[in-house]
């Protein structure tokens, strides 16, 4: 199934505008994203759609990074309960699935720019940080009958220090194996975003070819947006780009559209092509 991110819509601060413009269009799966303002979920409820939650959702009323992999007991706590509440909008509005970002060795201030590098903690430390977080969360989300999936990380230029990825967790396959081998077979799965993967097998100069075929049977979610293969533009898909090339091995899963700034006619022409591909 194709599911239209919430992110997709310019100028998506104000996500029941962005469902609202949804319903206009006929546009009938929808995950709610990471972009948004403040709102009370319980309006959720009018829509009819066939929705799935990602990432910094449900938007908090007072902002912060989201990092369960954070050393600040405060942001790592914020963090968990950001998912739990996730999850309880998940239980409400009958989303099967919620899933979330991987951590980072420091809080970054902003996504999608040069993370600092002051307080940088030990990467094991970061992990061990990461997989106690994801336990807690877990529990809750299970209890509630709603499943997990970890989202991979993206490295950019930007955050490499001489070549080496120092501060971005789980972006890579050795390291995302010796996450889940902290839980039980399918009791938590993997977002692999395709536009994360082009970018960061360039800089980690790995084949993604060969990555996706590794880590395919993993994977629970797909996120597709295309990009010039150095930076994550989250750009619209195109027939012949790599992302939609990838799309068939994933035919059975949500896969999910993060093309962003588009109007609804163009959102659905995306929808279209993932679609023709998947037949």
């Amino acid at each position: 199934m194709i599911y239209a991110s919430t992110s997709c819509l310019k100028n998506p601060q104000n996500i029941l505008r962005v469902l609202d413009e949804y319903e206009k269009a006929e546009i009938q799966n929808v995950e709610l994203g990471s972009v948004h303002n403040y709102f009370k979920t319980k309006t959720l409820k009018k829509y009819d759609f066939n929705f799935i939650a990602h990432g910094y959702f449900p938007p908090p009323k007072t902002p912060f990074n989201f990092n369960l992999a954070s050393q600040k007991k405060i942001i790592r706590e914020k963090s968990i309960n950001l998912v739990k509440n996730a999850v309880d909008v998940c239980s409400d509005i009958e989303s099967p699935i919620f899933t979330f970002h991987a951590g980072f060795t420091v809080d970054p201030t902003k996504l999608g720019k040069r993370f600092s590098r002051i307080g940088m903690a030990d990467r094991k430390i970061a992990i061990d940080t990461f997989i106690e977080s994801t336990h807690k969360i877990l529990d809750y989300a299970k209890s509630n009958g709603i499943k997990l999936a970890m989202e991979l990380n993206v490295v950019q230029k930007f955050n490499l220090d001489k070549g080496k990825n120092n501060l971005l967790l789980f972006a890579d396959y050795d390291e995302t194996m010796k996450f889940l081998k902290n839980f039980k077979k399918n009791e938590i799965g993997l977002l692999l975003d395709l536009g994360h993967t082009s970018v960061t097998s360039h800089w980690l100069k790995f084949d993604k070819n060969k990555f996706v075929e590794k880590i395919k049977k993993f994977v629970t979610v797909i996120h597709a947006s295309n990009n010039n293969g150095v930076q994550d533009q989250h750009k619209q898909l195109t027939k012949n780009c790599w992302q939609t090339s990838k799309l068939k091995n994933f035919k059975n899963k949500p896969i999910t559209l993060e093309t962003m700034n588009l109007n609804t006619n163009q959102i659905k022409k995306n929808i279209k092509i993932a679609e023709e591909v998947i037949k």
